[in-house]
């Protein structure tokens, strides 16, 4: 039908073409009598979001990270959000490639973006870090001497980009390429490599495609704070994993840290991301075999896990889901705590690919996992969760969801 609309109104159009005009047709409008307001076009989907990062300590203040599309804050009182880089020009047009997002949790009107969209020659600039004292309304730049790839394989690790919540004059920046650990001291404006910082990563998708032959570097920073302790997350998988605990002055290998994170079933593996339980202790760690967002699962056997570390006492525990509906887990791709209940988490496979991917809950720090769906008789897929279309204002294409009974699943 909107086919059929759209080719009758070219069809008026062309017949209003041929006729003459009448003298109140004819007549011209007065110079600047049509006022035109210009506004974003709302567009209810889109490609990839690799991020969303809540603030610590203040509700409903959420933001969104896009892989080409620039960033975004929640608005709860319209339930909307808000774009924040659309003056984002075309001679720096890699900017609207979001690499990683922080919140400020002592003063929450700070937010960061390290921004950049290709680590190869498509983007021809380098990347920068934004720093803004109004969450996002107006930016300051602090250009970088080299490029970041917020569309670059790997996109959904992270973060990369964090503030440190003991001095959040402090932020630190992990980068691809070789370029290594990075950090500010004045709230962002200025940044200096961390010297001290001993790898720089050397994990590659693959040496012999250009856009897949980059380093992964660098991939999180997170904060023990009952310890004080600085993890750093290494795309190495000899030597996956540092820790601080003198505030960034030294670095040292975490024991134990690669033989966790390093491999499964003979594939080498990376830390993707992690989660810190500051209640309990723990450092979760998701591992995989590819960055994403592309390849499947590997050839033979799993291709990552989960990983507990207790941060007081250096021990280590697989939590791996014991079951995946489709049979090998193929990576993972995100892990979330629940800070309001600890213990609570969340974990994703990534490149589940057909029927979908897979949501892991736990409610006892990993050792029994739930699962968002699974088959029933032969290959019927039951949902265990419900989706909620309505929304109070009205619209379509939003959802809630509601869980139901899930299946259980002991961890590894």
């Amino acid at each position: 039908m909107k086919r059929r609309t759209f080719l009758a109104s070219v069809g008026a159009a062309a017949v209003a073409v041929g006729l003459p005009q009448t003298a109140a047709q004819a007549k011209p409008h007065a110079p600047g009598s049509c006022a035109y307001t210009w506004k974003n076009a709302v567009v209810n989907g889109g490609g990839f979001v690799p991020g969303i990062v809540f603030n610590e300590t203040e509700p409903n203040l959420i933001y969104a990270r896009t892989d080409i599309g620039g960033c975004y804050r929640w608005q709860e009182d319209s339930r909307t959000w808000k774009p924040l880089l659309d003056w984002v020009g075309r001679d720096q047009w890699g900017y609207s490639g979001v690499v990683s997002m922080a919140t400020d949790p002592v003063e929450t009107n700070r937010v960061y973006a390290a921004v950049g969209t290709y680590t190869i020659d498509w983007d021809p600039n380098n990347g920068a870090v934004l720093y803004s004292d109004d969450r996002g309304e107006t930016w300051g730049v602090a250009e970088l001497p080299f490029k970041q790839g917020g569309n670059m394989p790997g996109r959904g690790m992270g973060e990369r980009l964090v503030v440190n919540p003991a001095d959040n004059a402090e932020l630190y920046l992990g980068t691809p390429g070789g370029n290594g650990l990075w950090r500010s001291r004045d709230y962002g404006r200025t940044w200096a490599r961390v010297e001290e910082f001993p790898n720089a990563g050397n994990f590659v998708v693959d040496p012999s495609n250009t856009y897949l032959a980059d380093n992964q570097g660098v991939i999180w920073i997170d904060f023990d704070r009952i310890g004080g302790k600085i993890y750093v997350g290494v795309a190495d998988p000899a030597d996956p994993l540092y820790v601080s605990e003198d505030g960034g002055a030294t670095w040292q290998p975490v024991p134990g840290a690669a033989a966790a994170l390093g491999e499964v079933d003979g594939n080498r593996t990376i830390p993707k991301q992690s989660a810190v339980d500051n209640t309990n202790g723990y450092l979760y760690i998701i591992t995989s075999y590819d960055p994403g967002p592309y390849s499947g699962a590997p050839a033979s056997g799993n291709g990552g896990q989960i990983w507990r570390l207790a941060t007081q006492t250096g021990e280590w525990t697989d939590v791996t889901p014991g079951y995946n509906p489709r049979g090998v887990i193929p990576g993972f791709g995100g892990i979330t705590v629940d800070r309001q209940n600890p213990g609570t988490l969340m974990a994703s496979t990534c490149n589940n690919w057909w029927p979908d991917e897979v949501l892991f809950r736990s409610t006892d720090s990993g050792q029994t996992w739930s699962l968002s769906w699974d088959y029933a008789d032969g290959q019927d897929r039951t949902d265990r969760f419900v989706m909620d279309s309505w929304d109070p204002r009205g619209c379509p294409g939003t959802a809630r969801t509601r869980a139901r009974s899930t299946r259980s699943s002991t961890g590894g």
